[in-house]
């Protein structure tokens, strides 16, 4: 059986709706004279007295309208009041703050425990790198040029820190962003599946090096430096989200270092930030020559004229 709205309650609803729109429309008109009195102080658009005069005529009768109920009419009139005043006819919409770097910072680290709490599923993981392997290729050894990195079997939490980072605003990577986005491959669980899956990669020692020519400064430099955090061998370190540096593409390394030694990398460790503030450019090309000539154990290695048995069907 249909049930009836007692007509004293349908009076009292359409009593509140008619007071709560008069409540908004009184606080447009109300906003909007505000806005009208300090335009007629300050006269930003610098029109002429006679303008102003004009203005405040308008301006007084349209309060006088609107406190009679002449709401239409004195909406009108104001207006014609802004319009006398060259201003727009609606309030610009507040400016929003920019995210700070530890809003940014927070917003990564809250994705990277929820991706670090799930339980990966591979197979959605090579689900998801179909779309990656456009530019890394689907072996994950990216391109010699440096463009594009070598990802193959980087650590886990690395590429989940990475992935968040770049999600959150934290790290700037405008190729990378419609890729990784959570509209393009989904929330936490979903960059927990695809950094498995790069987990399980082979890695190829096939990669561009430097010129060679200063190897003995770039492994003196490494062992003073890099070897504390990135391993003897660069080979980096999962627990603590430190990146595997091996077989990496010598140009990749070495634009990522300037960009973290001159503040372009907002997520880089702070200790490193400080440690290579005093290399120029050559230590810069002698250490990363050296780095770039690291290799990972033979297990982790790819076998010659390895392809990725995902991708051949």
């Amino acid at each position: 059986m249909r049930k009836t709205v007692p007509k004293r309650v349908g009076v009292l609803v359409a009593v509140a709706v008619a007071f709560l729109a008069s409540t908004a429309a009184f606080a447009d008109f109300d906003a909007d004279l505000a806005r009208v009195d300090r335009a007629l102080r300050d006269n930003p658009s610098h029109v002429l007295q006679e303008a102003l005069a004009s203005c405040l005529t308008r301006r007084n009768f349209a309060a006088n309208l609107y406190a009679m109920g002449q709401r239409t009419r004195a909406e009108r009139s104001l207006r014609s009041c802004m319009h006398l005043l060259e201003i727009p006819e609606t309030a610009p919409s507040p400016k929003v703050a920019a995210a700070t770097h530890e809003e940014l910072r927070a917003k990564a680290t809250r994705e990277i425990e929820r991706a670090l709490s799930l339980t990966p599923d591979v197979t959605n993981g090579l689900r998801i790198y179909r779309e990656c392997a456009a530019c890394h290729l689907p072996e994950g050894w990216g391109l010699s040029n440096g463009s594009v990195p070598q990802i193959a079997a980087q650590h886990r939490n690395v590429v989940i820190k990475q992935l968040a980072d770049i999600r959150a605003g934290n790290r700037d990577n405008v190729l990378m962003v419609p890729y990784a986005s959570a509209e393009s491959i989904g929330g936490a669980q979903a960059v927990a599946d695809v950094a498995a899956y790069i987990d399980t990669l082979e890695i190829s020692v096939d990669t561009s090096k430097g010129t060679g020519e200063e190897l003995e400064l770039g492994a003196r430099l490494y062992a003073e430096n890099c070897v504390r955090c990135h391993g003897p061998n660069g080979e980096g370190n999962n627990e603590n989200f430190v990146p595997r540096i091996q077989a990496q593409h010598y140009s990749y390394l070495v634009r990522q270092f300037e960009h973290i030694r001159d503040g372009k990398r907002r997520n880089a460790n702070a200790e490193m930030v400080a440690q290579i503030q005093s290399f120029g450019e050559r230590e810069t090309h002698a250490v990363l020559d050296y780095v770039s000539r690291l290799e990972p154990p033979k297990a982790l290695q790819a076998p010659p004229g390895w392809k990725n048995p995902d991708f051949t069907n």
